[in-house]
């Protein structure tokens, strides 16, 4: 898959992209004044949307074209509440490398559709435990390896695929404890419904094993303990 300008700005028009940011935002429990560090920013409309909650936001990505756009699009920002860093360091994310953040800097950690290419990830996970406060949350969306049909993530870009026992499993094991896990289908979410628990799927899909953790994405929001 190519990465351009013109990509970041399509998914960002799309439904299901909107829904699982907002999804995101509410896992993290974001608040005013919080610092949050989204990995993978791209063309920054995760970032705007923080922003506008009164969040300190800051993202970092390894694609120098999606940190240009995000620029672009930032300006006339205050710096104070939206923050893109430069590209001198966001290929450390990539190259397992430390983030270039004080321990415990960040309320919150987001990433959307982005561990799926990370290589080293539990590597990352651990700088995402230094950098993040006690108590500090991670909100995750990245593609279910039990999806009926996989070939919607074909993409060389992709280092591996989760299955939903196995990213909660990863968490756990790095210290986090987990609030939401849950998997969503795309059509069911269009539809309406993100119930309380952080479930978008109708009560007869919620009810039926086969489907129970079938989603196309999953969704988790841990605390660090």
């Amino acid at each position: 898959m190519s990465y351009s300008p013109e990509y970041f700005l399509a998914r960002e028009r799309w439904r299901d992209w909107r829904i699982e940011a907002r999804e995101l935002v509410r896992l993290a429990r974001v608040t005013q004044g919080d610092a949050i560090l989204e990995i993978g920013c791209g063309g920054g409309g995760l970032l705007r949307m923080l922003a506008a909650r009164g969040a300190r936001a800051v993202g970092v990505d390894t694609l120098d074209v999606a940190l240009e756009l995000a620029r672009t699009r930032s300006k006339g920002e205050s710096p104070t509440r939206l923050y893109y860093d430069g590209p001198s360091y966001l290929a450390r994310i990539a190259d397992d490398k430390p983030l270039p953040f004080a321990n415990e800097t960040f309320d919150a950690i987001l990433a959307q559709h982005v561990i799926e290419h990370i290589a080293e990830i539990n590597a990352a996970v651990r700088e995402w435990t230094r950098v993040l406060k006690r108590g500090g949350r991670v909100a995750l969306a990245t593609p279910n390896a039990r999806y009926p049909d996989p070939a919607h993530f074909a993409d060389a870009n992709h280092a591996h695929i989760f299955e939903l026992n196995e990213l909660t499993a990863l968490l756990i094991d790095a210290g986090f404890e987990i609030e939401n896990a849950v998997t969503v289908f795309p059509l069911l979410a269009r539809a309406r419904a993100l119930r309380a628990a952080g479930v978008i799927a109708h009560d007869l899909f919620r009810r039926m094993p086969y489907f129970r953790d079938r989603g196309r994405t999953i969704l988790i929001g841990a605390r660090l303990i």
